[in-house]
Order: C-alpha cells, then structure tokens, then sequence
C-alpha cells in the first residue's frame, strides 16, 4: 500500500497529536495516505498504524537498557518500510532520542522530514541540534521561547502554538462549575508510572477520606490502561471512580483539584484551569541521570511557561504520601488558595497561543506532500 504521510510518534501525548493530525490531514485531503507508528488515537483519527508505539513503552533507566536491541530492531523496521513505500514526507512528532536517527536516516532517503511538535531539547543537555538542522526542513514549535532558542542552534523554526489549544474545548468546559469535594488523579500514561506514583497518590487520599470523608476522587486513565491495574495499585478502603480517556478534560475542570504525574497533564489541567499537585517517580539509575541531564529547574509546563511555580512539584524522594497530603489538605484548609490559583492560570492560554497549530502543521505537511508528487 502506498503511503503519502509517515506519521511518528511513541507515547500518550504524541497519539493525541497524532490522532488530531491524521484526521486534519484527511479532513483537508480525504484520498491521502496516512500511516507510520503510533497507537490507539492515531487509529482512530483515520491513520494506518503498522508499528504500534506500546514497542517503545519503557520508563527507567533499566527498561531503556533491557530495552536497547528491540529499539534498535524497530528503527531498521520502520526505514526497511520507508525503502519499500517511499513517503512523500515523514512526520516526527516529540520523542528525540528514538526519532532524531530516523530523521537523518529519512534525509540521506531524500525523504522531507517535519518535526512537530518540536522536541524539547531546552530542557536537557543533549545533542540533537545538528540532525535538527541538517535533516528536518520545517521545525514546528508549540512553546514561544522556542524559536530562539532553535534559531541560535542555526535552525529555521516556525512557531505554531501549541496544539491543546485546538484539542481542548475550552469554551464550553469554562462553563462548568468546578467541585470543591472532588480531587483528580491522573497517575501517567506508562504502567510504570501507574506503579510508581498512584500507590503513594492512594495513601495521601486514604488520610484525607478519614479526616474529611465527603471528599471524593476521580481517576482519568490514560489510553491502554486498564481499569483492574488502576485499581490494583488503589487502596481498597478509599471509594473512587474511573473515568474513560475522553472524558478527561471534563473531570480536570470539575475537579477543585488535581494530583498529577507529570507530563502533558499538567499542561491540560493549567489551560483548563484546575490546581495540581505535580509528581514524578523514576528509579534510582534514570534520576541520577536525568538530574546530571536536566537545565530546566522546573518540570511542569504550566509552570515553565509562567515562570514561577504555581503548581507545587514533588519529585523523586520529595515524591511522598507525606507531602502529597500535606499540599492537598493545606489547600482545603484555606478557603482562598485556590480561587488565587485559576486567577493566576487565566494568563496561560495567552502564554501558550495562539490555537491553530493543527492547521498549521497540516498545511506545512501538505505542500511537502504535494511537492513530492511533482
């Protein structure tokens, strides 16, 4: 089968974008070809998955490593594809260390390379810059700092916005009248942070359900995740509810607050305009090497785009039920903080503006694609 558009992408995040972007595509283009590597939401927004991105599901240094000939395999898997179908453009989304060596492997194909949305190599001490300027003709970026920061690497990037703006419909949750008793979890879309963050999330809830028994909580299970492990690593004396991966959005903006791996969540639950308490676990191996990587002091999105931190970050052994709970029963005790806090997030849509970036990454795929059938 021949394909016009090669599509990218290896976690929760990057199928959503995904999803979003095939189905632009189709909607602009309805005869095109679209398939590549992704998973469920890319499915559904009408792309042919032939590698599913659950091959790259690995979360710690030990998993990589284990990991490392299954990952090396996949790369020869996906440009032996590109040799037999020939793409008119190949679309990387996120992801840099498992997709920067497929953009120079499409480039020396002579296949156009689009990266959206732009890998964030801002936040950690790796190299990647050079392949970025040499392999990929158009850099999309979602965050506004962006921009220069490619341009002083000698890249000609291209500022969309970033693409939650489109997928968040924003206008119609702003009507919705947030719950002072109900708390969000959103533990992570990897088993492994499920495993790590929501046992420690389940007793910070389990000490505010005895003090405070009319508090509820809502679980938002990523796709992939299945309800039985979610409640496995759950307590059993602690009620709550899970709810489906699309009615996410939903639960962020009814929730008074949220408990949240962090991650693209993050960024969800700061748009949509809901507090969160921002955690992240890893094992030992994978945070002496992030913290050594790391040239962001702050993790959330919501809060590197605000430049400060609004939402409280707990991590590594700062990443405790102790403190969990200790943050969530300070804001139930004081009745103004949180009110204070989606005044101070009203700024963030602008920060992260303008919507569009859908449209706009598809008609930069388009013209390559139609310059490719020339």
């Amino acid at each position: 089968m021949p394909c016009n558009v090669w599509i990218n992408c290896s976690e929760a995040s990057g199928d959503m974008y995904a999803g979003a972007l095939a189905c632009e595509l189709l909607r602009r283009s309805p005869d095109l070809e679209i398939c590549g590597m992704g998973g469920s939401m890319m499915a559904a927004g009408g792309a042919k998955v032939d590698f599913p991105m659950s091959r790259l599901s690995f979360a710690g240094f030990l998993d990589v490593l284990r990991g490392l000939p299954g990952i090396i395999r996949l790369r020869r898997e996906i440009i032996g594809a590109w040799a037999r179908r020939r793409p008119d453009v190949v679309v990387m989304i996120d992801c840099p260390d498992f997709n920067l060596p497929l953009a120079k492997a499409a480039h020396d194909m002579n296949i156009p390379v689009l990266y959206f949305i732009a890998p964030q190599l801002w936040a950690w001490k790796q190299k990647g810059m050079e392949t970025l300027r040499r392999c990929v003709r158009d850099i999309l970026c979602a965050l506004p700092f962006e921009p220069s920061f490619f341009q002083n690497g000698g890249c000609s990037p291209l500022y969309a916005g970033h693409p939650l703006l489109d997928m968040i419909p924003l206008e119609s949750l702003d009507t919705l009248k947030p719950d002072p008793s109900l708390i969000g979890i959103m533990p992570g879309s990897r088993r492994k942070e499920v495993a790590y963050l929501l046992p420690g999330f389940a007793e910070a809830a389990a000490r505010i359900h005895r003090e405070r028994p009319e508090i509820c909580f809502t679980i938002a299970r990523a796709p992939g995740i299945g309800d039985h492990f979610i409640r496995r690593h759950w307590r059993d004396d602690v009620p709550v509810s899970i709810v489906e991966p699309g009615e996410r959005f939903r639960m962020i903006r009814r929730s008074g607050m949220v408990l949240a791996a962090s991650g693209t969540a993050t960024l969800e639950t700061g748009l949509i305009g809901t507090p969160t308490i921002v955690a992240y676990r890893l094992d030992r191996p994978a945070a002496y090497i992030l913290r050594k990587l790391a040239l962001s002091r702050r993790i959330s999105l919501t809060n590197i785009l605000l430049g400060r931190e609004l939402f409280p970050e707990y991590l590594q052994e700062r990443a405790t039920p102790q403190n969990y709970y200790g943050q969530m029963k300070a804001w139930l005790n004081n009745p103004g903080a949180l009110p204070g806090i989606r005044a101070e997030l009203q700024e963030l849509r602008r920060l992260a503006g303008p919507s569009g970036a859908i449209g706009f990454a598809a008609n930069r795929i388009l013209a390559q694609h139609q310059g490719g059938q020339k």
